[in-house]
């Protein structure tokens, strides 16, 4: 399902909610960096899951995924998004479940690689981030 353009430029890709996978992140060291410690993927530890934010090239696109592992606790009605130069995207709100991954990806055209973009998990309670992406 592809939703409407953004300023022209930006194309918003379906939400995946499912049980986690091989590819859902399960850890998060204390510095913010998932399983590799590359610099284009940083996470977030929370009490109930974990939230990580990515970016990545596929030319000519760059494509920026946020994702949240939800470990514990009740049933929560969420957003995911990122942050680049100060603008945040979110999602729309969906449910989520212990057990449960929920990810959302965006993208742009060109080389926007070295922008650095914060994974953001926005609910009722508040809003959590992940660190800064490098690239």
């Amino acid at each position: 399902m592809r939703s409407a353009v953004l300023a022209g430029a930006f194309a918003a890709g379906s939400v995946v909610i499912g049980a986690p996978s091989a590819s859902a992140n399960t850890w998060c060291d204390s510095s913010g960096h998932a399983a590799g410690g590359f610099p284009t993927v940083r996470c977030t530890s929370l009490s109930n899951g974990i939230l990580t934010h990515g970016q990545r090239e596929v030319y000519p696109y760059t494509y920026w995924d946020t994702t949240y592992y939800k470990s514990g606790g009740s049933t929560v009605n969420v957003r995911l998004g990122y942050i680049k130069q100060g603008v945040t995207t979110y999602s729309s709100y969906f449910n989520i479940s212990s057990g449960q991954t929920v990810k959302k990806t965006w993208s742009k055209f060109g080389d926007h690689m070295c922008y650095g973009t914060t994974g953001v998990l926005n609910y009722s309670g508040g809003t959590f981030q992940t660190p800064v992406t490098g690239c």
